[in-house]
């Protein structure tokens, strides 16, 4: 008995010292793919989405497309896969309107970029879209303080001074938001500092809405920006409410 005892023991240890019976973290294979991506093809249809977990063996994103209508602007495509051991990524995307996704491609070494990229939709009302070659493209994190001037209408300029924050984590739709303030020097269409109350961040569109607690004056702001992340291209504000309501124009915002 105590042998048989003994061997159970010997045996119960060395199954732990393997692994066994337990539940092993998730192993990282390939090179990490995080953040805020857009795939492409030649006409302008772009998949934008963002990755909720990409570091280990299993990757998983939510994405929405844009420039095409076979899919609604709020339809959350998920998918999931993995990127093995030569940095090669493969997702496949649950059904969505009846069609499946998969999109394929080589991650590079920094996981900031992705060659030979493919993707194929299959089934459903997306088919028209097919198999295509993509351009991948990562975004930098929005973060720092970013410095322009905005032109309303009649060519009139209001410098301005934001300091933003992106989240590193999109939301259950695979969206970014950025919180912040912004300085409007020697401008009265504000009477306190303007912050961020609404925005949303997805692939290289940027939108942001900041209330003056003042004056209860309200800017919004939507545009694009570069995959650096150091330019943001405003290409229309409008402020209601305030001494300024109905003003509305472009601007730039580059990174200090």
């Amino acid at each position: 008995m105590h042998k048989r005892l003994s061997a159970c023991v010997l045996t119960a240890a060395f199954a732990l010292l393997a692994g066994c019976g337990q539940i092993n973290s998730p192993l990282r294979v390939g090179t990490a793919l995080t953040g805020n991506w857009s795939f492409a093809n030649s006409s302008n249809v772009v998949l934008n989405l963002g990755f909720t977990q990409g570091s280990y063996e299993t990757v998983s994103a939510v994405g929405r497309l844009v420039g095409t209508s076979c899919a609604g602007a709020d339809t959350d495509i998920l998918l999931t896969g993995s990127v093995d051991g030569n940095n090669n990524a493969t997702l496949i995307s649950s059904a969505f309107g009846g069609t499946t996704l998969t999109i394929k491609g080589q991650v590079a070494a920094n996981g900031k970029g992705m060659a030979a990229t493919t993707w194929a939709f299959a089934g459903g009302q997306c088919a028209s879209l097919g198999t295509a070659n993509v351009t991948a493209t990562n975004y930098n994190t929005i973060g720092g303080t970013y410095v322009g001037t905005f032109l309303d209408s009649n060519n009139n300029s209001m410098g301005v001074s934001a300091f933003l924050q992106q989240t590193t984590q999109p939301d259950e739709n695979g969206q970014f938001s950025v919180s912040g303030t912004a300085t409007f020097p020697a401008n009265g269409c504000f009477t306190e500092q303007p912050t961020v109350t609404s925005s949303l961040v997805t692939g290289d569109s940027l939108q942001m809405t900041y209330t003056d607690p003042g004056s209860g004056a309200v800017l919004t702001a939507s545009g694009t920006f570069n995959s650096a992340a150091t330019v943001l291209t405003i290409a229309n504000w409008t402020i209601v409410g305030g001494t300024c309501n109905g003003d509305a124009g472009t601007g730039t915002l580059t990174l200090e």
